[in-house]
């Protein structure tokens, strides 16, 4: 009797736990994913970014320098309408405007500089899966 109960409840959380693994995320299925990049003085950056119709947000902004070195930044935070705020751990901050196929704005660093930016918008773009980060230049 015991053993036949211990069964049934392992049965049932194993079936939980292959339902909970076979389903889907809805959050990554309703995100929508888009692809911005244009130039900040001598770098080029390309950024993916998906966000969800609430407007949270979280992207990978890749940073070419002059001398082709790659810098990478998670970023999180919020798409809302047309307006994008969006924070990197380390105290950058984002502020921007999404204007049709482009986006302009400001990148304020950790150490209190602000940098203005432009870039071109794509959407309909593939990005990874995990952690939405554009394809490399």
């Amino acid at each position: 009797m015991l053993f036949s109960r211990t069964l049934r409840i392992v049965s049932f959380l194993l079936l939980l736990f292959v339902v909970f693994c076979a389903k889907p995320s809805v959050a990554s299925a309703q995100e929508r994913q888009e692809l911005w990049s244009g130039s900040i003085y001598t770098s080029k950056f390309r950024c993916g970014f998906c966000f969800a119709d609430n407007g949270k947000a979280r992207g990978v902004l890749l940073l070419r320098t002059l001398t082709g070195q790659v810098d990478v930044y998670h970023l999180y935070g919020t798409i809302s309408g047309n307006h994008v705020d969006v924070r990197h751990s380390s105290g950058h901050h984002v502020l921007g405007d999404i204007l049709g196929n482009e986006v302009e704005g400001s990148i304020t660093l950790g150490t209190g500089r602000t940098i203005s930016f432009q870039g071109k918008r794509e959407t309909r773009v593939q990005l990874a899966p995990d952690d939405c980060a554009p394809p490399n230049f």
